[in-house]
């Protein structure tokens, strides 16, 4: 899988560089461009792993609190009643959900200090970026935590309403749930569901990706066709499935959210590379960054996904990342 990965990001930097006389084939990207099928353990085997970066920890891994908490759940003792047994589950679930809640409370304090100082200052997050203002880990705090607020309000009441069966209701409808309340079950399924999508959206994806417009943000989402841009909508899980019952969204709504993925990952592929790279992520911000990118994780290894996510990050130098989104 990793191997697979790395080769189509080398494919689509060395893409970039080839003309193109026509932006639609019949063929699709996986199996014109590719041709990744003969992937090999040896090979894989020969990567050496990422080393560490000598930049702080706390300076390219966003906080512990953006993260959801540990989730320790009670074994069922011998003798022990079924009825006893689901009330103690259904507190340690409550202390879990009460615990990411008031995470997000303590984001929300340190948010409003990193915002103040960007405000005495009249930079906006973008300069910060461009100016070495801010940090990644700042940076992660300000976007997770602006995603939590927004769904504090629906979750609590779910929280009030259904209690210690929470679990059973959220787990269907993780748009409502703040990241720091999601359990792990729900993290899994839902990147496994998100994979699924992506496989099928490169199943219709019928055109080769366009060669390198080395633009981000507005500039290169403009260039892109409607098709172009459903597909990354879909990969990134930018947009809500249920849109496909109704022909998908509007080209609008998809150039806005694919324009604020793009700026985004824009600004945090500079912070990484600016705090020495990928080697210092750790395990769990390696996936997040991975998925946030359209790479699969349920699989590989966390050097696997190290691997592939410092390739994305050398590719990028090359090629602009509309390309690596259409590549598989």
């Amino acid at each position: 899988m990793n191997t697979i990965t790395l080769r189509g990001l080398r494919a689509a930097a060395h893409f970039s560089h080839r003309p193109i006389k026509s932006s639609k084939y019949t063929l699709k990207p996986s199996l014109a461009l590719l041709q990744l099928r003969h992937a090999s353990s040896a090979s894989t085997l020969a990567l050496k792993p990422i080393p560490p970066s000598p930049h702080k920890p706390s300076d390219i891994n966003g906080p512990l609190t953006t993260l959801p908490p540990l989730l320790d759940l009670p074994t069922r003792a011998h003798g022990q009643g079924l009825p006893s047994y689901l009330f103690a589950l259904g507190k340690s679930y409550v202390k879990f959900y009460k615990t990411g809640v008031w995470s997000i409370w303590t984001n929300y304090q340190l948010s409003r200090a990193i915002k103040t100082r960007l405000s005495s200052s009249n930079t906006s997050l973008k300069e910060a970026v461009q100016n070495w203002s801010i940090t990644r880990s700042e940076f992660q705090l300000l976007y997770r935590n602006k995603h939590d607020i927004k769904r504090v309000p629906a979750f609590a009441l779910v929280l009030m309403i259904c209690g210690e069966f929470t679990p059973l209701i959220v787990i269907a409808f993780s748009a409502v749930v703040p990241w720091t309340c999601r359990i792990p079950k729900q993290i899994d399924s839902d990147r496994r569901k998100l994979e699924e999508r992506r496989s099928e959206s490169f199943r219709e994806l019928t055109s080769l990706p366009p060669p390198s417009r080395l633009g981000v943000g507005a500039a290169a989402v403009e260039k892109l066709d409607k098709w172009e841009l459903r597909h990354i909508n879909s990969s990134l899980g930018l947009s809500s499935k249920l849109w496909e019952w109704v022909f998908g969204p509007p080209e609008v709504l998809l150039k806005r959210k694919a324009r604020q993925r793009m700026g985004y990952l824009d600004m945090d592929d500079t912070l990484i590379k600016r705090a020495g790279g990928v080697g210092g992520l750790s395990e769990e911000e390696v996936r997040m960054a991975c998925v946030e990118r359209g790479i699969n994780v349920m699989g590989p290894s966390k050097e696997s996904l190290k691997r592939t996510l410092d390739a994305w990050m050398k590719c990028r130098e090359k090629v602009g990342m509309e390309t690596l989104l259409l590549t598989r």
